[in-house]
């Protein structure tokens, strides 16, 4: 019997965010190798899972499964956590940009400042959701 698809983690984390990511699958991949370095401890099942093979030599493969089932708790957490990622990429992009343009000039772009307040805001929010969860994590033990 194999584990958790890999796909019910990724459909998961794409019911949670409001960006098209198709064609982006190694973008999705790094963003679950993230947010497992980060949870892998708190959680009861083992985080390890194998990639299928992939159909030629020149593709790659970001589908396989867990080598456990996971809970539908720690699939959740795993989604929460990529989204936090992929908030944190973005956050890096605009304070990038506004650190190429000077703050002023960044400051005038059409909406990027309130784009920059809005994602910190979110991550900070989400911090809290998954810090939530984490904790429930360590109040309820599985049998």
């Amino acid at each position: 019997m194999s584990g958790t698809p890999l796909q019910e983690v990724y459909t998961r984390f794409s019911s949670k965010i409001d960006e098209d990511l198709t064609g982006k699958e190694s973008l999705i991949y790094e963003y679950l190798l993230s947010a497992k370095s980060k949870i892998y401890k708190i959680i009861t099942h083992s985080l390890e899972f194998i990639l299928d093979t992939p159909i030629s030599p020149a593709t790659v493969s970001y589908d396989g499964s867990f080598i456990t089932i996971l809970d539908q708790d720690e699939i959740e957490l795993l989604a929460l956590q990529m989204k936090y990622e992929s908030y944190a990429r973005y956050e890096a992009y605009l304070l990038a940009l506004r650190l190429r343009v000077g703050t002023k000039d960044f400051n005038s772009l059409p909406n990027k400042k309130q784009e920059l307040d809005g994602i910190q805001n979110s991550k900070r929010l989400l911090k809290i959701e998954i810090d939530d969860l984490k904790q429930q994590f360590n109040d309820y033990k599985y049998d």
